[in-house]
């Protein structure tokens, strides 16, 4: 029987998982939807993700895709894992691809999303947004945020571990705006968007920890292009928590 490419867009809360990437002896959210798939398909699946997401990070719609021969319509693999995955885990959509969509290698933009508290802690929000004590001025916060438009090498914003070698990318919107959460109002939460053509290994994390430090006065504004032209990752400041970033959206 002539192979499918099925593509999966995943929603996920990251907290209980090392990641979406398999690892030895961690729970990964690739390895939870390959074993669902070993049972239904009763094949041996190499689920192909959009990228790598770190420990306790959450996605939103996150991409992922896989080969198989199974005669199961698109719509009976995604029941059957929504049956089978933990709640953490849910499949918002199961569609047949071109035999050449790659989830990873054919994103053109990605999209992430970080969520803060201001002042006041939540209970509702533990684990899924940071917390800090003291107010942000969001107004230095955008001004700060021009410095990252266009294409630039983001190796000052690039964590250890990483072995790639090209760090230039580049960013086409960095939005900061203040949000009301729904279940309680009183909350002063902010949110980051960073789009971009693709992330170096913490990159988003890294740029949103520089935007705190901003926003609390900590660095001015006009410091930020001389730290990305430094190309220096210990001029920057300290990585923002995982718990606070949400993969939003991949565009092909």
């Amino acid at each position: 029987m002539k192979e499918k490419n099925i593509r999966l867009t995943i929603a996920y809360n990251g907290n209980m998982f090392s990641g979406w990437q398999r690892q030895k002896n961690e729970d990964s959210i690739q390895e939870a939807i390959e074993k669902a798939l070993k049972k239904i398909i009763g094949e041996n699946i190499k689920v192909i993700g959009c990228g790598r997401t770190d420990s306790k990070v959450h996605a939103i719609s996150y991409t992922a895709n896989f080969q198989t021969t199974s005669h199961l319509a698109p719509e009976q693999i995604e029941k059957a894992l929504n049956s089978l995955l933990p709640t953490d885990i849910h499949i918002k959509k199961t569609e047949v691809a071109s035999s050449e969509f790659h989830s990873r290698y054919s994103a053109k933009k990605k999209t992430y999303r970080y969520l803060i508290i201001c002042g006041q802690k939540s209970p509702f929000l533990q684990n899924f947004a940071y917390y800090i004590r003291d107010t942000l001025n969001i107004d230095y916060m955008k001004k700060a945020t021009e410095h990252f438009l266009g294409e630039h090498d983001f190796s000052a914003f690039q964590a250890a571990g990483s072995n790639i070698l090209n760090s230039k990318r580049k960013i086409y919107r960095i939005v900061v705006r203040e949000e009301k959460f729904t279940i309680d109002s009183e909350l002063k939460i902010i949110s980051i968007e960073i789009t971009a053509n693709g992330f170096l290994y913490k990159m988003a994390r890294n740029i949103v920890g520089t935007l705190i430090y901003v926003g609390l006065g900590k660095l001015s504004v006009k410091k930020v292009a001389g730290l990305i032209a430094s190309r220096d990752r210990r001029q920057a400041p300290p990585t923002a928590p995982p718990e606070g970033l949400y993969l939003k959206k991949v565009v092909y």
